[in-house]
């Protein structure tokens, strides 16, 4: 029989991995009841703990890991991901850690990157983004016991710690204000598919057009990635079609700066034959002709929520609850 994890304790005792970690330590704070319960789960399976990993544990760092699913050059371009490296750096130095940084695009090397973090322990613990919904870092760090946070969604939600816009709630809103400006026909430009922000926000999309009696359709859904020329090129041939699309709704701002530049080199008037919506209300949204309607994410509360976060799971402080929900709001400009 494969040797115990502490995780596997921790689910056989019906307490948390802290805790067995704690019991493990000698930690006088421990419940009794609690203590018992995992001390039990331990002589039954003869459970003898690495000295060796529970050293490196022992040892923090000061440091926090943060892994992107985006090229160095897509992450240059990128402003939500620059606010929210920025804020999750500035709420991190107030509490005295470090942030650690990895740029990974590729499955392979992302999955080398996570590997390496847990067999060194360089990293006290890991803020995570952009879950998939099939998602292989999950299972891992939790059967690790490795402390991490998400920023996103995974199921099921209570599994893990997470903070999260309200992607659907979000989506529903925007294309219901294009539904109130007598646009029928709204196509949906999203990143990759499998992605959960790229989902949720395509499920608040349909649930507006539903609501409203309209007829969904594929032809008016491009699936993609999370780049400018993405929504150049999906717009071109929305636009191309016998029975073009009046709105666009753009999973991100930069997917919906090249939604607009399409509209515009095919000299339709933005908002009176195209009206365009992106997210994350990036500084750009004023400076673009014309101004880019958007819904605005909250990055700083998401970055100081998931930092606090993490860092109470790596002190072994109490945590309230597991799951936090930042709301977003609709900002109107010319677009629409």
């Amino acid at each position: 029989m494969p040797e115990l994890t502490q995780n596997q304790i921790a689910k056989l005792s019906q307490v948390s991995q802290a805790t067995v970690s704690r019991v493990l330590r000698g930690d006088p704070r421990v419940n009794e009841e609690l203590r018992q319960r995992v001390l039990s789960v331990i002589e039954k399976h003869g459970y003898v703990p690495d000295a060796r990993a529970q050293s490196l544990r022992s040892q923090r760092t000061g440091t926090l890991g943060l892994v992107v699913h985006r090229s160095p050059k897509q992450l240059a371009r990128d402003p939500f991901f620059s606010a929210l490296i920025a804020a999750i750096i500035e709420f991190a130095g107030k509490a005295g850690y470090h942030l650690c940084v990895d740029a990974a695009r590729a499955v392979q090397s992302r999955q080398a990157i996570y590997e390496e973090l847990l067999r060194t322990r360089r990293v006290d613990g890991l803020i995570l983004v952009e879950p998939q919904t099939q998602d292989e870092r999950m299972p891992r760090l939790l059967e690790e016991g490795f402390p991490f946070v998400l920023i996103g969604r995974y199921e099921p939600t209570d599994a893990v710690y997470s903070v999260d816009n309200d992607n659907i709630g979000a989506a529903r809103t925007a294309t219901e204000h294009l539904i109130r400006k007598a646009h029928y026909r709204i196509a949906y430009v999203s990143g990759p598919r499998g992605v959960f922000v790229c989902e949720d926000r395509y499920q608040g999309y349909r649930q507006a057009l539903e609501r409203a009696g309209i007829e969904p359709s594929s032809d008016l859904v491009a699936w993609g990635d999370f780049s400018e020329e993405h929504g150049y090129r999906a717009m071109s041939r929305l636009l191309s079609l016998p029975n073009p699309p009046t709105a666009v709704l753009a999973v991100d701002d930069l997917v919906a700066v090249g939604a607009l530049r399409a509209v515009k080199e095919r000299c339709r008037a933005v908002p009176q034959q195209v009206a365009v919506i992106g997210f994350n209300d990036s500084p750009f949204c004023n400076y673009v002709e014309p101004p880019l309607s958007s819904i605005a994410v909250d990055i700083r509360a998401l970055a100081q929520i998931a930092t606090d976060l993490l860092i109470r799971l790596i002190e072994e402080r109490e945590v309230h609850q597991r799951r936090y929900i930042v709301p977003c709001q609709l900002v109107e400009r010319s677009s629409t």
